[in-house]
Parts: structure tokens; sequence; C-alpha cells
């Protein structure tokens, strides 16, 4: 049977507590195979058991080959924000965090292979996302407190992004070039990787590969922007209202320089490998909408001060990174396979304004997980049991001097233990899942306490050793359709109790914080926030119709989030951390239809409610199309043609003092064109992005009504694998 666009592949979820996932690919493959262009069978990378796509109980993402080629972006949120269930919250276009099912931060945790990025992405929404888009070979997305089996940090979800730097298992040698502009912004992107092996006696060689990538550029064009709330502000002159009109790039949205550079080798024998990989993260960008309230100083004309004021905050940032992987299959009696892999880390950025470094973070400490499959063993009901069990571990320091330290120096460790197990019982196939955690944050008592957090009853004593004992357990079903019209045709549903502990912000924040706007204000009395989530679903992944619906329900007690005081403090409005029972709704549809070979009709909807929390994702609808030239002719090349039109609602069911969002349309049309000479496969991508040239104001974004997303784009990529 032909490949139908969405795929779904076999999967197994080490990670997760319930172990089987669906795939809901979001790639777009062609019909039919180009001659000598191999589509391997992509998996999840970080899974237990190897399971068929009609075995699993959970709905995941996987964007590989060609949808990623299509969909990728500086920035992690903004590559993944076209999949049904998730959006972007931006911070310009070089800053950008996935938002899952209207959860984010904390809650969410991001992976570089398996392991933490360690970065300071989750601290402040203006805090990039470590990961590299460039070099990603995939990205894999784990919704919902399933994914805990990482960790009470994965508690709305996990992505993965995997760019195999540790090879694991025997290739051929292979060089890809990659280069790409963008108009919207003259942006300019060049990536290559090449990997090589040393063959050795019996079968045994050495791996190695290496990979860099570069990126800059120029502050973004804006689309012809419209008045926010359909009339001038009161305070706003017309002299000021022509110049905003008028505006034609966001200030300080360029990026000087994104550099990263990686190389791993590992030795790879008949029943495994083990690898190390070395790896360095620089880059520069500006932070549009980053505002300072600050007042005159002393002798300072004012068209000094205006300098002052034009002076944008930016970010120098840099990370080294050592990683260590193993894999051993059937080491001893009763044990299948056994993994361990661990990632060091050293991070730090600087926040300069005005030519000066204003505030430091940094971040040192590790993260390591060692896991084992275990035998199948006879079971209840004359079953047969799959079991794995593992560890997870970490340590790291967090530290911010400056204007912006408004968190202590803080160390945290955490241990988690899991259990996942998977057997069928008469025609349910069956996963269940365990994970208990401990985590310690110790922070350093400050010498003094600002008066605004004092009045909100932070006192010096609180500034303690806090212990968090989480737990979670879940069990998963799926089940075949058994009729004769059904064809593929399956239901699914899990039951997941889950628990996170309060992060650092969380607990210990005190002081203004410009990234949002806000004087923070935390509570180390917070207790452990508990989930209770309930999924159900349907899909089919036979025939011209593919198709998956999941609507889920997830009560959350005791849920974290900074409330509004209605003082203002320094210019900032004060924010408290509390916590309230809140119940997030929701559900997504994705659908292909194969109309003929070579044309294929796709559509997708997403909705999520949380009882008007902010930045809670507007309801979006779309549709799209594929065609492809190798299914409708015989050719030696492949050409395809796609698009796709998004309509994002009007958002108006808001927090408190949070303005409404309106609603706009995003349409993307673009080609790709591969063919092969001399045994070199050539690819190009033209894209337009935003073709309408729409006012985008992301609901999820804290910057929507200073850094409105970028206007009409038309890149141009080439490709090169030889």
């Amino acid at each position: 049977m032909k490949n139908l666009p969405v795929s779904f592949q076999r999967i197994g979820l080490a990670s997760a507590l319930v172990s089987a996932q669906m795939i809901s690919s979001a790639q777009a493959e062609e019909l039919t195979p180009a001659p000598n262009l191999q589509l391997d069978k992509v998996v999840i990378s970080a899974h237990s058991f190897d399971q068929g796509q009609d075995e699993m109980a959970q709905p995941a993402t996987l964007l590989t080959d060609e949808a990623l080629n299509r969909q990728r972006a500086v920035s992690l949120g903004e590559t993944l924000s076209s999949q049904a269930g998730i959006h972007n919250s931006s911070y310009g276009s070089s800053v950008g965090r996935p938002v899952v099912r209207g959860m984010s931060g904390a809650r969410v945790k991001v992976l570089q292979d398996g392991i933490d990025t360690l970065d300071a992405s989750a601290i402040s929404p203006d805090h990039g996302v470590n990961a590299d888009t460039q070099s990603a070979k995939k990205i894999e997305v784990l919704r919902g407190p399933a994914t805990l089996m990482y960790g009470s940090g994965a508690f709305g979800g996990v992505v993965n992004v995997v760019d195999g730097r540790i090879p694991t298992g025997l290739t051929e040698p292979e060089t890809n070039l990659r280069m790409q502009y963008d108009a919207v912004n003259q942006g300019k992107s060049v990536g290559i990787n090449h990997s090589d092996f040393l063959d050795l006696s019996s079968g045994n060689a050495v791996h190695w590969r290496i990979s860099a990538s570069h990126f800059r550029s120029d502050e973004y064009e804006l689309p012809k922007l419209r008045e926010a709330h359909e009339e001038h502000e009161e305070d706003e002159t017309e002299e000021e209202h022509e110049e905003h009109a008028t505006q034609d790039t966001l200030a300080n949205s360029d990026t000087s320089y994104s550099n990263n550079l990686t190389f791993g080798s590992s030795y790879v024998f008949a029943s495994g490998y083990a690898g190390i990989s070395i790896s360095e993260s620089k880059s520069e960008y500006g932070l549009p909408g980053h505002v300072h309230h600050e007042e005159h100083e002393v002798g300072e004309s004012a068209e000094e001060h205006e300098q002052h004021e034009s002076d944008g905050a930016r970010i120098e940032m840099r990370q080294r990174r050592l990683d260590l992987d193993s894999r051993f299959d059937q080491p001893m009696a009763g044990i299948e396979v056994a993994k361990f892999r661990i990632g060091f880390n050293d991070y730090r950025h600087d926040e300069i304004e005005g030519g000066e470094v204003g505030t430091e973070f940094r971040r040192k400490g590790f993260e390591g997980r060692s896991e084992v499959l275990l035998s199948p063993v006879d079971a209840f009901f004359q079953t047969e049991l799959s079991q794995a069990v593992g560890i997870q571990f970490s340590q790291d320091n967090f530290k911010a001097v400056g204007e912006e330290a408004i968190v202590p120096e803080t160390d945290t460790s955490t241990v988690g233990i899991f259990w996942l197990g998977n057997t069928k019982i008469a025609d349910w196939g069956v996963e269940l899942g365990a994970r208990l955690e401990q985590a310690q944050l110790s922070p350093e008592q400050p010498g003094s306490i600002n008066a605004s957090c004092g009045s909100q009853g932070l006192s010096r004593d609180q500034y303690k050793d806090n212990d968090f004992n989480t737990r979670s357990v879940s069990l998963g079903l799926v089940r075949d359709l058994n009729f004769s019209a059904s064809q593929g045709w399956q239901v699914i549903g899990s039951l997941t109790s889950a628990q996170r502990a309060p992060a650092t912000q969380e607990l210990f924040s005190c002081g203004a914080h410009a990234a949002t706007q806000t004087f923070d204000v935390g509570d180390p009395n917070l207790k452990i926030e508990e989930a209770l989530n309930i999924e159900l679903g349907v899909r089919k992944t036979q025939g011209r119709l593919t198709t998956a619906l999941n609507v889920y329900q997830n009560k959350i007690s005791d849920f974290i989030y900074a409330q509004n005081t209605g003082l203002e403090v320094d210019g900032f409005g004060q924010y408290q951390f509390v916590q309230s029972d809140v119940t997030f709704r929701g559900g997504e549809l994705e659908l292909s239809y194969q109309l003929v070979d070579g044309l294929v009709l796709t559509g997708m909807a997403d909705r999520v409610r949380a009882d008007d929390l902010p930045r809670i994702p507007a309801d979006r609808i779309g549709l799209g199309f594929e065609v492809s030239s190798l299914a409708l002719f015989s050719t030696q090349s492949d050409w395809m043609l796609f698009g796709q039109w998004q309509q994002i609602q009007k958002q108006n069911q808001v927090a408190v003092n949070e303005e409404v969002s309106l609603g706009y349309d995003l349409l993307t049309l673009g080609m790709t064109y591969q063919t092969i000479l001399a045994k070199s496969e050539y690819r190009i991508d033209l894209k337009a992005n935003n073709l309408l040239d729409e006012e985008i104001r992301q609901h999820t974004s804290f910057v929507k009504e200073q850094a409105p997303q970028p206007g009409r784009n038309i890149s141009l990529a080439l490709g090169l694998k030889f």
C-alpha cells in the first residue's frame, strides 16, 4: 500500500506512564518513493517497547523528513506551531517555546536527544530554548500527563529534539548541506553535518558525526498594522499614531549570530553501542518589547534619555555540553535491553542593556537516566507481561546576578524511579505505569527582602530547603473495532493521576520582571499540584482516509499561577504566585484523505479551555493539500506542491486584566523539488508564509501587544546530500 501523508509508525515510549503511544505524524510523505530515495521507518527514540501503532494508547506527534524541512524555523515553538494541540509562546522571532494543550514553561519539558536541555528557558519567556532546530533529524512531542516518566517537570508534555549527535548503529558515510534565506528579515542560515565510520574486525566499528550551523538576521518586517482596539488610545497623539502606523520593522528583533557545533562518536558492536558527544552553542539576539521602567538620570538630557530608551535589551548566550549514551542488548539472563544516558551542562547568558551587562544567568548540572527492559513473564489471565524499570536523576545549580536577579541562587536535586508494564487481555491492549520522585530545592537566603514582597507575606526565614515527594500512576487501553467495514479503526483511552512539584521561580521570586512587565512575588509555602487526566480517542490508520480524534479533561488541584494583586510596584503590576483548582478541557482532530493518486487533502482543528487562565490558545481550524508528481507521472525527479490555510479565532475568554486577541487567517503555500544526479540528492524548497500579510498577535505571547509576528515572508532553501 502506498504511504499516506499522515503516517503511523511503530513506536514505544519508555518515558511515558503509558508506554505505548500513537504517532500522529505531522509529515506529508510522498505517496510513492522516488527511485533510490529510501524512506526509513521512523520511531520515537525514547522507547521501552517496540510496538506497532495498533497497540498504542496515547497520542504523540512526530515531525521528520518532509514535514520538518517544511516547518523548520529558528525557534522550536515556531517549528511546531502548525501541529494540532501545539502553539508558540513567542518573544520575537528568535525566542519561541512550545505550548502543549495550553501548558508551557515549567510544565513542558524540552529534551535534547532524550536529556533535558538544561537551559534557562523555563524560568522566563524571553529566554530561548537551546535546541538546534537547524540540525534536528526529527522532533517528537508527547502530550499530556502520561509523559511524566520524564519527571514532574513534564507535567504538561515533553518535546524531544533529536539530532543523532551520538551514532547508535551502522550507517553509510553521508554529508548533508542545507542553506536558507528568508526575505522578511534578511535571514541567512547554513547547516552541515558529516558522518563516517572506521570498520573494525568482527563487525565492530567506530562511528563519528560532526555538525555545525549558523544563523543571522536583521529586524523583521511587519505587516500593515491595524488598530489593536479599533480606535486610538486616549493618550496617543496623531503624530505618535502616524509613526506607529508606518513602522516597517520590529525594533530589536534581529539575531546577530546563532552558532552550534557538535561532535559525537561511538563504538558500535553486535549487541549495542557506547558513545560520547561534545557541543557548544553561542548566540546573540534582541528582545523586542523588553522595556525597563526607569526615570531620567540626574543630568541626562531628553535626547540622551530617548537614546537610552531606544537601546533594546539583548541576550548573549553560551552553552557547553557533554553527553554519554549506551545500549546493551541481552546483557544477562532475564534482561532484554539495558540503556544508560547522561548529559553534563555549563550554561550562561547575559542580558545586555545600553551596552552593559544588566543580569547574568548561570546554570550548571547534569541529568541521567538508566533503564532496563525485562524479559516477558507470565501474568494474570494467562497473559504475557512485558516490563521496563528505570531510574532518572539530576542535579544543578541556578544563579542570577544583577537587575533581574529575582530568583535566589538555588541548588536542585531530583531522583525518580519508574515501572512500565504492557500486556493484552482479551481484545484489549493494556499499558500500566507508575513513578515515584523526590525533589529537593535549596535556595540561598537573601540578605534582605524587598518591602513589596514582604507586604505579601514573604520573609527571609522562608528561604529554606524544600523537599517534595511526587507520585504518578497511569492506565491505558486500546482496542481494534472488529467489524467488516472498520478497516483500521481503533478506540483508545487512558486515565492518569499525576503530580508536579513547584518550580524555583514559583517559590522564591521577588522583584521586577521586565520580560513579562510584572513585579513577581513567590510563595515558599506552595503545595504540590495534583492532576487527574482522562482521555478518549478514535483513529483510523488504513485506507485512503486516515484520521485521529482525541478529547481530554485534566482536573488540576492546587494549580499554580501568577495572580494580579491590583497593586503597582516601580511601574509594574504586582503578581503573586497562588494556587486554585482548575480544569483543562480540549480536543484535537487531524485527518487526511487521498482523493486520487498524487492528491491528498488534509484538515486539522484544536481547542482548549482552562477556566479563563491567561495566555490560553485560541480555537483553530485548518485545511490543506499536497500534490506529488511521483504518484502522477513516471519521473526520475520529484516535485511537490503544498498549501495550508489556518483560521485562528478571536480569543475573548481572557483572564483578569488580560487583553483580548483578535483572530486572523494564516495562509502558507510552497513547493519542493528533489532529484538525483551523480549519486547525490539535490533539494529546493520555496515557501511563502503569512501570504495574506495578516497582523498576527499570538495570544500565548507575553509581548503580543508590543511584538506582533512577522509579515509576509518568502523563503528559499537549498539542500544537498552525498
